[in-house]
């Protein structure tokens, strides 16, 4: 009876600490699980998209999220080209309408203060990049009385040419006068021509964007009237390149915005045989010159890393002749290696050829474009720029008759002028519209 009775007891003790043990388990998963929700969820990390790409490209985190912040959706559409294509700096035109220089300027800021960048447009469609020849608006030579005798600029310039130009994203002339109301004729210069200030007024008509002042006439009036001109440009707000008070201001580049791509401009000439307009040095003011091709080069390569295109506008050639000198092309050559994208040229008073060296456009001569009162062929230049940054090349002809410039939409007179230019090229020749092509 005694063993069965302490058997009982233990029974009850082990089932007493079933009991006991199974309720605590139950309370502590209870409480465990209380504990559990009254905790705040919390989700799996998932990187951001600047944190993705920051992985994936060289380019520094700030930039990214300047980017991200300014261009909506753009990383996540450059995220996922980079699934299928390699990193190159040119895709960010492709997502946000701007080249990769544009955006790394806006990001430090280097617009801000500038007075030499001018932004244009937006990336939207094509842009048209449009050059002339020799322009002057002296009010001693034909153009600026005939301006005044007609009526205004429609009397000096065809409805088709002035809608053309104005129509253009960008336009550029050479200036070729002086602009002041001071000074005296240089001694013994057979041709000096100056312009009163107002006379600028005509630019912004035209709907001109930048006028080249490297050329032989810019100084005609001495170094006062000289002087005038540049403040008269700067006061009617017209970017101008190739001549200064010093070196610095001659040789400094005018930077535009076209297309969301950045395009930096210089000018320089190597024009007179008998020199009489100074070369800007430190101390002294002028024009940049390039009868040595070496400062040219210098400054074109110094450009490299600091636009998308570069394009030197120079003036060079033979007066009157169709000819090109060795001059010419070694040195036009020479741009092109350093960097050039396309060479442009005037001085000659007629057209010259083209070449396309290595790819790209030289355009020799565009002589004068609306200079004085002889019939003589001319063409504006034209380049045409799709959104990738690609580019086709045009020469529009016209016609300077009687102090007044047309353009030829058809007609003998039209493709008599692209063969002309096609029999004085090099390695290049115009189709039936003008595009310019290799042979």
């Amino acid at each position: 009876m005694k063993k069965r009775g302490s058997r009982k007891k233990l029974i009850l003790i082990i089932a007493i600490f079933f009991v006991v043990s199974l309720v605590a388990t139950i309370l502590i998963i209870s409480f465990i699980n209380h504990q559990k929700a009254d905790e705040p969820e919390t989700e799996s990390y998932e990187p951001n998209v600047v944190d993705v790409l920051a992985e994936k490209i060289p380019e520094e985190k700030g930039f990214l999220k300047y980017v991200d912040e300014k261009y909506a959706g753009s990383l996540d559409k450059l995220k996922d080209i980079l699934e299928t294509r390699e990193y190159d700096r040119a895709l960010w035109h492709e997502v946000t309408g701007y080249s990769y220089l544009v955006l790394s300027d806006f990001y430090h800021g280097d617009y801000d203060s500038a007075d030499n960048v001018k932004i244009l447009n937006s990336s939207e469609g094509k842009s048209t990049l449009s050059f002339t020849g020799d322009v002057s608006l002296a009010d001693n030579w034909f153009i600026a009385p005939k301006y005044d005798e007609r009526g205004g600029i429609s009397g000096v310039l065809g409805d088709s040419m002035l809608e053309t130009m104005r129509n253009s994203t960008f336009l550029a002339v050479n200036s070729e006068f002086t602009v002041s109301n001071r000074g005296a004729a240089l001694p013994n210069k057979m041709y000096t021509f100056r312009a009163k200030p107002e006379r600028l007024a005509i630019y912004d008509e035209m709907g001109v964007d930048l006028v080249s002042l490297a050329n032989n006439h810019v100084y005609d009036y001495g170094e006062d009237a000289f002087l005038d001109m540049l403040d008269a440009f700067s006061e009617y707000k017209i970017p101008h390149i190739g001549a200064g008070r010093d070196i610095g201001e001659a040789s400094k580049p005018y930077f535009f915005i076209i297309g969301g791509y950045k395009f930096a401009f210089v000018a320089a000439t190597r024009a007179e045989k008998n020199v009489m307009t100074p070369q800007a040095t430190e101390s002294r003011a002028g024009t940049f010159w390039c009868y040595d091709p070496a400062d040219m080069i210098s400054l074109i390569k110094s450009l490299d890393n600091k636009a998308d295109f570069v394009i030197p506008i120079i003036h060079f050639g033979r007066e009157n002749s169709h000819s090109l000198e060795d001059a010419q092309v070694s040195s036009a050559r020479a741009y092109i290696d350093a960097g050039a994208d396309v060479v442009v040229g005037h001085h000659a008073h007629v057209l010259q050829g083209v070449e396309l060296y290595n790819g790209k456009p030289i355009i020799y001569n565009l002589g004068n474009f609306l200079f004085n009162e002889e019939t003589v062929d001319t063409a504006l230049f034209q380049i045409v720029m799709d959104e990738d940054g690609s580019m086709e090349y045009y020469m529009l002809p016209a016609l300077q008759e009687n102090a007044k410039t047309i353009l030829l939409e058809d007609g003998a007179k039209k493709n008599q002028i692209f063969n002309d230019i096609s029999s004085w090229s090099v390695n290049a020749r115009l189709d039936e519209n003008g595009k310019i092509v290799g042979e």
